[in-house]
């Protein structure tokens, strides 16, 4: 090993602390919520001494051995089968579910009270299995509003500096995943220098207004000088759309005519080797929107918010003005969709015509 690697530094300072927190991925949300809450785990256990440890034996972007199906290991992992029912997400306060205005306030009281004696039950059983009190998911409380210093591995600063730090501990494909990623790219004969974007479809339109293929059309034509363009997308209409709309670009995607938009519920229900291709294609799809020349994306979508908090501020935001996007990155998805609905309001050829 080397000394000076960075994920290297991390296991060693990682497990030299004596408390433990067992951190469970993939429980029910898309890849990159559940990614994200991950990093917020370890950076609360950095800054508070405590040893990280991750439970993905059933997560569900997974179809065998969990974190590892894609990723290479960066921790100590365990295996115990209580932390899928009993290591659960923290569910919001009792005084914003009564905020709730969708579900009956008796039905939402009868969800947090269950969840919560669910907790009490993993707490107890990680105190019996591990001999010691341990933190699980629903303990963790995270700010990402401050200053972070942790100097045995750099970090000195904001959460977007202290982000990117940690996706250079964990974003590692495994051998097998790396090797398809790169076929995928070879077989899509992308130019050295390319633009990406990322346009969404699928259960999206549930949570926030998805940009129409017009206003990225338009971006990528002002940004950037650049004519050949790949397109993460779940709908392989919208990618018939810019086709139509812009002949002029050159544009490239993985999404197959048979995908008429990512559902997250279906994905995780899906068959282990349908899985194993969807993740390969989409790991690859994010692995080449890494390499691009330039990425234009949305902050109300996953792999978008993903891609501009790890490239910031060499970056090309869809639906908020550049300045205002490290205080927009850090808000919950209803809070960057006002973010989002805002500037459209703001900006009206942000709007399909």
């Amino acid at each position: 090993m080397n000394p000076n690697d960075l994920a290297t530094r991390y296991r060693l300072l990682n497990s030299s602390f004596k408390k433990t927190m067992i951190y469970h991925i993939g429980i029910d949300a898309g890849f990159f919520t559940e990614y994200t809450y991950m990093l917020h785990a370890m950076l609360y256990c950095l800054q508070h001494k405590i040893q990280f440890k991750l439970y993905s034996d059933d997560a569900n972007f997974g179809w065998e051995k969990g974190w590892e199906d894609c990723f290479a290991p960066f921790c100590e992992q365990v295996h115990e089968p209580f932390h899928h029912t009993y290591n659960t997400h923290r569910l919001p306060s009792w005084q914003a579910l009564m905020k709730d205005k969708k579900l009956p306030k008796t039905k939402l009281l009868k969800w947090k009270l269950k969840v919560t004696c669910k907790n009490i039950i993993g707490k107890t059983i990680a105190f019996f299995t591990y001999g010691k009190p341990v933190l699980l998911n629903f303990q963790l409380t995270f700010n990402p509003n401050q200053h972070f210093h942790i100097p045995e591995l750099g970090i000195d600063g904001d959460y977007l500096h202290t982000f990117q730090k940690l996706t250079e501990i964990t974003w590692k494909l495994n051998d097998t995943t790396a090797q398809e990623c790169r076929q995928c790219a070879a077989d899509l004969q992308l130019p050295p220098q390319y633009a990406g974007c990322q346009i969404r479809g699928g259960d999206k339109i549930t949570e926030t207004n998805l940009l129409p293929p017009e206003h990225y059309i338009r971006l990528i034509k002002e940004k950037t000088a650049l004519r050949d363009v790949f397109v993460l997308t779940d709908d392989y209409r919208l990618f018939e759309q810019v086709q139509t709309l812009a002949p002029d670009i050159h544009w490239y995607t993985l999404c197959s005519p048979d995908e008429k938009g990512y559902v997250n519920s279906a994905f995780t229900q899906t068959t282990k080797e349908l899985k194993q291709k969807q993740m390969a294609r989409f790991l690859s799809s994010i692995q080449i929107l890494m390499d691009a020349s330039v990425f234009i994306g949305s902050i109300t979508t996953g792999p978008s918010l993903f891609l501009l908090k790890k490239f910031y501020p060499d970056i090309h935001p869809a639906d908020c003005l550049l300045k205002d996007f490290p205080q927009a990155s850090v808000l919950p998805i209803p809070g960057r969709g006002q973010v989002a609905t805002e500037f459209i309001q703001g900006n009206p050829t942000c709007k399909e015509t």
